[in-house]
């Protein structure tokens, strides 16, 4: 997306969403609104492609959030499951909501600092995605 280009919103899969989309947006991960596809589909900017997604697996602000979103994977997500890693229990992280990578934390962690980008923003424990 350029910087040019504007957009109506911000949104993020809701936490249990498995939408059809290619690519699929990330759980935790804010991407930007850049259209309408009808009336129940927006449009998302998802690593540099256009990906229409259902209205009702997303969370959408007007704004872009400055705080990590926490996401926990238990031992029965799926995607946990298809990569081998349900045996050992629960998996945390935070995802950087400027670039959407994966920030380790510990537990009551209040803030953090992306290794990729530099962003540094509170945790968000209130907010799981």
């Amino acid at each position: 997306m350029t910087d040019a280009e504007p957009t109506s919103g911000w949104a993020r899969l809701w936490a249990t969403a498995r939408p059809f989309a290619r690519p699929t947006p990330r759980a935790g991960a804010w991407y930007p609104v850049v259209g309408e596809a009808s009336s129940g589909r927006v449009v998302l900017e998802v690593r540099g492609r256009r990906v229409a997604v259902q209205r009702r697996f997303l969370e959408i602000r007007p704004d872009r959030p400055n705080v990590f979103t926490v996401v926990v994977r238990t031992r029965g997500s799926v995607r946990m499951t298809e990569r081998g890693e349900g045996a050992q229990g629960e998996r945390v992280y935070a995802v950087c909501p400027y670039c959407t990578t994966r920030v380790r934390v510990l537990q009551d962690q209040p803030a953090v600092t992306c290794s990729r980008c530099g962003h540094r923003g509170a945790v968000a424990w209130w907010e799981t995605g």
